[in-house]
């Protein structure tokens, strides 16, 4: 449940409890943006629509990543609230309520709002799963500046705390970290191959949503690299997926991995 108040986004902990997003006294209320602009590894600028994350890590120590996934690489992290709050470039500002009952186990860890590259092999934000956790993540990066923890006013409604929301044009996150490969992933198979007219396209089976997919090759069995005009596919667990490539010597060998 969102709901607008004033200039901010004010999000209820829907992931962890399904009360009215408004504070309880002793409900925990934290307030993040980020001071943009925020980019992509590329440098490209964070497009509207793009995701960020809520984190929370265990005292003294650092988040340690996502997964391809969305989930926590870490199994003593969280990810905590995720959704597509990017616009103009950063992080507008948000308030996030998590009840009493739920922020005690988290009492004394560390909160972090991250910058998380969502997009599909078209440019696009893939946004957030019905899980709460961001779809994909390509790459990612820590926002700089935290979280604050914001009191609940007698009406009910967050106080954020002050910040500056000057924005300059090498300041922000730039998503350069690259997300695991979760250990369920299954390995992508070519179910089948042709060659003609130099070029060679692929039928590959065994891929998930939340990888891009790309042709590497080698004229050995050593050395493959990235080819520079193959395809990048989502993968798509329900079918196969297509993928081309140039194969511009009789003698070649291929193989199917994740396009980053």
């Amino acid at each position: 449940m969102k709901r607008m108040i004033g200039p901010f986004l004010l999000v209820a902990a829907v992931a962890l409890s399904a009360r009215p997003a408004f504070a309880g006294l002793d409900d925990k209320v934290l307030s993040f943006s980020s001071s943009g602009t925020d980019r992509y590894a590329d440098g490209s600028p964070v497009l509207d629509g793009e995701c960020y994350a809520l984190v929370w890590s265990p005292a003294g120590q650092a988040f340690a990543g996502f997964n391809a996934d969305g989930t926590a690489a870490s199994p003593a992290d969280r990810v905590v609230l995720a959704a597509p709050l990017a616009k103009d470039g950063h992080c507008r500002e948000c308030l996030f309520q998590v009840p009493a009952e739920e922020a005690a186990p988290l009492e004394g860890g560390t909160w972090s709002v991250c910058l998380v590259d969502t997009r599909t092999a078209a440019g696009v934000p893939a946004g957030v799963g019905e899980n709460g956790l961001p779809k994909r993540v390509n790459r990612w990066a820590a926002v700089e500046g935290g979280v604050q923890v914001a009191g609940a006013s007698r009406a009910g409604v967050a106080t954020p705390g002050r910040r500056s929301l000057a924005r300059g044009a090498d300041a922000g996150a730039r998503a350069t970290t690259l997300s695991e490969v979760p250990a369920s992933a299954p390995q992508p198979t070519i179910t089948a191959m042709d060659v003609t007219g130099g070029q060679a396209a692929f039928l590959v089976a065994d891929t998930v949503s939340y990888l891009t997919y790309t042709v590497e090759s080698s004229d050995t069995l050593g050395g493959f690299t990235q080819d520079q005009y193959a395809d990048k596919v989502d993968g798509d667990a329900s079918s196969e997926i297509t993928l081309a490539t140039d194969a511009p010597t009789e003698t070649r060998f291929f193989r199917i991995t994740r396009a980053e």
